[in-house]
């Protein structure tokens, strides 16, 4: 697909991978609809990049979802390509002996995760889909996941969340491939990010880091050359692309 004059969304948009994203699709041509729950942190975003709007969206609210697409549609015109980057991370392992007030995994924890990472992702979907359909737009879905898909010690929900994600589009790679929409992941390790430092210990990330076959932490733009590519590639669709520097071999 050439970038050049689609337009995009990216959830979760207002800072992270999510901003670097938006920044990367408008300098290639793309209108960029840039969705976070975060106002204050879109209106930074697009003060200084006239090819990017914002969109201010809980994507856990499927109401709230339904009504920012159709916006999408009407004011920018039809949605190419849609990057579901939205998501939460919460470290907490199944059972904690050493906690006397909670030793079970927090079901608060739980939904709040499930409702940005899957809910969130799965509303986003369906919305620009139907709309790819309706205006029979060969569109591209891309979904973040992460290494932990695979199951990471201490994150039962985060990788619960992921695993669905993943799930989630190879069901839709075979369900809208005919139609001209491809869907697939990317999968990103352990990134130098200031969510990755602050959702580990500095000697737990170091302890990963000795075991990726790199023996270093990604980048954020490595992150998004991988999204470009995912983008591009017309014959890619229904898989997970890694960036995690071999860890998962």
């Amino acid at each position: 697909m050439n970038i050049e004059q689609k337009v995009a969304i990216v959830t979760g948009a207002a800072s992270g991978f999510g901003k670097a994203l938006a920044i990367a699709l408008s300098q290639r041509g793309a209108t960029v609809a840039a969705l976070d729950i975060d106002p204050h942190a879109l209106a930074n975003l697009t003060a200084t990049n006239q090819n990017i709007v914002a969109f201010p969206c809980d994507v856990t609210n499927h109401e709230q979802v339904d009504q920012v697409i159709a916006h999408i549609d009407d004011e920018l015109g039809d949605i190419s390509i849609l990057i579901n980057n939205a998501g939460l991370m919460r470290n907490t392992p199944l059972l904690n002996l050493l906690d006397r007030n909670e030793r079970k995994h927090s079901i608060s924890s739980w939904r709040e995760v499930m409702a940005v990472n899957q809910d969130g992702v799965f509303f986003m979907a369906r919305s620009a889909a139907e709309k790819m359909l309706d205006k029979r737009v060969k569109g591209v879905i891309i979904n973040i996941s992460s290494i932990a898909a695979k199951g990471n010690i201490g994150q039962t929900a985060y990788s619960a969340s992921k695993a669905a994600v993943e799930a989630m589009s190879n069901v839709w790679a075979k369900e809208l491939g005919r139609f001209g929409i491809r869907s697939m992941c990317i999968a990103p390790g352990f990134i130098d990010t200031s969510g990755t430092h602050d959702a580990l210990e500095d000697k737990m990330l170091a302890r990963w880091v000795e075991q990726t076959s790199l023996r270093r932490t990604g980048k954020i733009n490595e992150v998004v050359a991988a999204v470009i590519c995912a983008v591009e590639n017309d014959f890619m669709t229904g898989t997970t692309i890694a960036v995690d520097g071999g860890l998962s071999i």
